[in-house]
């Protein structure tokens, strides 16, 4: 007898936060992404190799994370007028089935802030029939659900961060990781997340308090 196992499609995206003057089986990654918001800039890379230099040299300028003059609503929906004026990063390396290859399906990740919040967006394509979603008690994602997962590295030391983690309804798991140990799943950061299956895919939608979060100020 053949059983056949759902395979978990798991999105990752390591990020290096820089906050200036703030009151599954497809796994996706990006090298370090450095994020600055006032159009402070510092050079980052988000993406794959390009095929071209000019293509390239596009992917190799600076990050800068856009304020919002209006909160998005947290519905999952993606939909806000507003989530156009996010930073957008996309065009990320599959790791797993492949070794830095183009993904099986795309995933873009839509970045903004205001005076109290972190927002971020997700948009997974997939193959609708074969999303693994449930209503997922939290810190109870992984190798349950597809999701989306997020490394929120706010010191830009490479030896701590944050793990965000979000299943296609937006359930959350998050924890600490430090350099050496494993993930932290007792730390529960306090954030509004909601996700939603669509006809190519899923959304997430997520607002993270800035005072939940532990950083370097800068000078602005």
């Amino acid at each position: 007898m053949l059983i056949s196992t759902p395979v978990m499609k798991n999105r990752l995206l390591w990020v290096v936060l820089i906050i200036f003057g703030c009151s599954a089986g497809h796994a996706q990654t990006a090298p370090t992404a450095t994020l600055t918001t006032d159009d402070k800039k510092v050079p980052a890379a988000n993406a794959a190799p390009a095929s071209t230099a000019e293509a390239a040299a596009k992917k190799a300028q600076p990050v800068s994370i856009p304020h919002f003059d209006k909160p998005p609503v947290i519905d999952g929906k993606l939909d806000d007028e507003i989530w156009k004026q996010a930073a957008v990063l996309k065009d990320f390396y599959q790791i797993n089935p492949g070794d830095n290859t183009a993904p099986s399906y795309p995933t873009e990740v839509f970045i903004g802030y205001d005076s109290k919040n972190l927002y971020l967006g997700f948009r997974a394509q997939d193959d609708p029939a074969k999303v693994q979603a449930t209503i997922a008690k939290r810190d109870n994602v992984l190798g349950t659900d597809d999701c989306v997962r997020i490394l929120l590295d706010t010191y830009n030391d490479k030896r701590r961060a944050y793990v965000l983690i979000f299943n296609p309804f937006g359930v959350q798991q998050d924890g600490i990781l430090t350099e050496g140990s494993d993930v932290d799943y007792s730390f529960d950061l306090v954030m509004e997340s909601k996700g939603m299956l669509t006809d190519n895919g899923y959304t997430v939608e997520v607002a993270i308090p800035f005072n939940s979060l532990r950083y370097k100020s800068g000078k602005d």
